[in-house]
């Protein structure tokens, strides 16, 4: 199990004399670090990389994955940025970390951006806020927004005299989760596998340890380098595997045998059909025959109903190569011809973009035509006049055919809580019972304490496990599998002074009203509560708000406000605490046995959603 050392970080200048300000690593001791995974026989081995921000698509996977038991977990850098939820993912992994044998390397963009707020000097600061106002332009945030707006922090308050002082304040409150970031390795190694985020030029560990660990982190195009290895299997993140491959849109992972080099980077957060790949080693002497792979892109799946026989692409465009000329439009597809070549081609409308300068670009395209059979199933990109453009194992092009859409109907499961479970299945050591006699390692320590909580009071509870709810769609999939359950609308408010915290708890359809609340309650200037407050005292995060969070509010800190009319309902649907899992429990349950137990009296209101202002 691995367990970070904060004093890991070695930040002291070795009398080295600094060059350029975030490009020398090596003047900040940042080192290649060398960190081996005690990896038993028979042992599974999961490892994913390049996840950059996206926790949904992780946790799909690792369900996908089957993760669970005695697996290690091996992440092989860059968990942040280009995604939006780069906090969430480092405290989800970190959580990980603290339960199972997870283990994690860095990334060239998890560096990058630590370097970023490495320098305290005011051009540090300077060159820090700049780094804010770039990646809100061209990313729509980052690692440091998503921290700042859990603080409350808007990114246009970061300007001026106020800079300093708000990353000092950021620097305190996330020091855990920045110092776990510190503190990765460069390369991780388990039996004949070595895993680094790059690539490496030798299998010679003695000679890169404690050298400038940039060229192995963004180490671009490795596979084309021509390096072979011997007593390594060599497996990268870092580049997308759907640039190594010049007459395919491919996202899979690239394997190759002969040179004992395994590339899994499936573009996820990069390319516009990007996945997260993961790869399956059955135990750490595995050969590469031996091993298997799956991918989640989240995109809507469809059966086909009909056979299509395949066709090799006739035109590939890569970004390095796409400029393009519009002409002709027809409908949803247009006629392009790209710039370089005169070729023309059809692609749909929206595959392109402009750039700074007003040029015309096609996203990364290929007109392949699918290999496929009726029954199979394909992850629908976009759907045109023309057909489909769609992904099938990686591969990505048109199916012509008629499909089904595959519905994500969910069935409510029984709960750890029942007494005939209870009787049979054995019990986690991280807390809950395992549905199916087994770990399941993708739940954080938070969703665990919930299930276990509820084991211990005797409360008979069901559950669903599904994608995050932050669509009409999901959530409308959750609702129907809850069956009829009261679905509440969770609100975490505070005073203007931030010393009286509340949850509020109202049917979803009730718009809420701050004047008409506060008026009931006795405290004006309600407003939304920050998500560091709504971290520590219910350990939970946007999105995941529930009444279960009162269990970690040992401290009565947050005064629980109940509308009536959530009363009516014999059953209540809520989270556990992780907005990709929700549980069904009996509303007398949740008043006479919950509640009591953790501490919390319901104060009644009855709101109409009517009066006042929002």
């Amino acid at each position: 199990m691995i367990k970070w050392n904060l004093a890991f970080r070695q930040k002291e200048n070795a009398g080295g004399q600094n060059t350029e300000r975030g490009e020398t690593y090596m003047a900040h001791r940042i080192v290649t670090k060398i960190q081996e995974i005690p990896a038993g026989p028979g042992q599974r081995l999961l490892a994913v990389s390049d996840i950059h921000g996206h926790l949904d698509r992780l946790i799909q996977l690792l369900r996908q994955m089957d993760y669970g038991g005695e697996d290690i977990l091996v992440l092989v850098g860059d968990l942040i940025e280009k995604g939006p939820e780069s906090l969430r993912v480092v405290q989800y992994v970190m959580d990980l970390a603290r339960q199972h044998p997870v283990y994690v390397s860095m990334g060239n963009v998890d560096l990058g951006r630590l370097l970023k707020v490495d320098d305290d000097s005011p051009e540090g600061v300077e060159d820090w806020t700049g780094f804010l106002n770039w990646a809100q332009r061209v990313w729509g945030g980052s690692l440091f927004h998503e921290m700042l707006a859990d603080m409350g922090i808007s990114p246009d308050q970061v300007a001026g005299d106020n800079a300093a002082r708000y990353r000092r304040r950021m620097l305190e409150e996330f020091h855990e989760e920045l110092e776990f970031l510190w503190s990765r390795p460069t390369i991780l190694t388990a039996g004949k596998y070595l895993f680094v985020h790059g690539g490496i030029p030798t299998e010679d560990l003695g000679s890169l340890e404690g050298t400038d660990p940039v060229p192995y982190l963004k180490n671009d195009n490795f596979l084309s380098q021509g390096h072979s290895f011997r007593e390594h299997i060599v497996v990268t993140g870092h580049w997308p595997t759907c640039l190594y491959r010049a007459d395919r849109e491919d996202v899979s992972p690239v394997f190759d045998a002969e040179r004992q080099i395994l590339c899994i980077d499936g573009g996820n957060g990069l390319k516009r059909v990007g996945q997260l790949n993961g790869i399956i080693l059955p135990d750490c002497q595995a050969q590469i025959s031996q091993i298997s792979w799956m991918g989640y892109d989240g995109f809507p799946e469809v059966e086909a109903l009909e056979r299509q026989k395949g066709r090799g692409a006739s035109i590939h465009i890569q970004y390095f190569d796409s400029q393009v000329e519009l002409l002709e439009q027809r409908g949803d597809m247009a006629l392009w011809k790209q710039s370089s070549t005169g070729k023309e081609f059809e692609a749909p409308v929206e595959w392109t973009y402009r750039d700074g300068d007003g040029r015309l670009h096609c996203s990364d395209y290929a007109d392949t035509l699918l290999d496929v059979e009726p029954e199979d199933r394909l992850s629908v990109i976009v759907h045109t006049d023309g057909g489909c453009y769609c992904k099938k194992n990686g591969l990505i092009g048109w199916y012509k055919g008629a499909v089904r859409p595959i519905g994500s109907k969910l069935t409510l499961k029984p709960g750890f809580g029942r007494e005939q479970e209870r009787q049979s299945e054995p019990e986690s050591p991280w807390g809950g019972l395992s549905a199916v006699g087994r770990k399941e390692c993708h739940r954080r320590e938070r969703e665990l304490a919930v299930y276990e909580l509820l084991r211990r009071l005797g409360i008979e509870y069901e559950r669903i496990d599904h994608v995050k709810t932050d669509t009409m769609e999901a959530c409308q999939a959750v609702d129907e599998a809850l069956d009829g359950a009261v679905i509440c609308k969770n609100l975490f408010l505070c005073n203007r002074q931030r010393t009286r915290f509340y949850l509020l708890m109202m049917p979803g359809d009730k718009v809420f009203r701050t004047k008409e609340l506060s008026a009931q309650i006795g405290s004006s200037r309600l407003s939304f509560g920050e998500a560091v407050y709504m971290e520590k005292y219910l350990h939970t995060s946007p999105g995941s708000v529930s009444v279960m969070g009162l269990l970690h509010d040992t401290e009565g800190r947050v005064q629980l406000l109940m509308d009536r009319d959530i009363l009516r309902g014999a059953f209540l649907g809520c989270h556990p605490c992780m907005n990709t899992s929700s549980i069904r429990l009996r509303t007398e349950d949740l008043l006479k046995k919950f509640l009591p137990a953790v501490g919390h009296t319901p104060v009644y209101v009855d709101l109409t959603g009517e009066a006042g202002q929002i």
